[in-house]
C-alpha cells in the first residue's frame, strides 16, 4: 500500500470539463433511452386494449342525415308560435 498522501486520501483529482461532458452525455442518453422504452410499451399496451374493446363493442350504425327544414316551414312554425 502507498503512503498516505492528499491524492489517495482525497479522492481522484478533478476530472477534465470533457470528460465530465462524455459521461453527463452518457447518461443523458441512457435515461433518454430508458423513457423511450417506457413510452413504446405503454403505447403498444394502450393500443391492444383499443383494438380489443374496438373488437367487444358492435359496428356503429350508419348515420343518416338529418332533414333541413325549409324557409317555408320555418316561417310558418315562427308565425304560429307568435300568435
Amino acid at each position: 500500500m502507498a503512503p498516505p498522501n492528499k491524492d489517495n486520501l482525497f479522492g481522484s483529482k478533478k476530472q477534465a470539463a470533457p470528460a465530465k461532458a462524455n459521461q453527463l452525455d452518457s447518461t443523458v442518453k441512457e435515461i433518454l433511452a430508458s423513457e423511450q422504452a417506457m413510452r413504446a410499451r405503454k403505447t403498444a399496451r394502450l393500443r391492444e386494449l383499443r383494438l380489443e374493446k374496438e373488437a367487444s363493442q358492435p359496428p356503429p350504425e350508419p348515420k343518416t342525415k338529418a332533414k333541413r327544414k325549409t324557409a317555408k316551414a320555418s316561417e310558418a312554425a315562427k308565425s304560429e308560435s307568435e300568435k
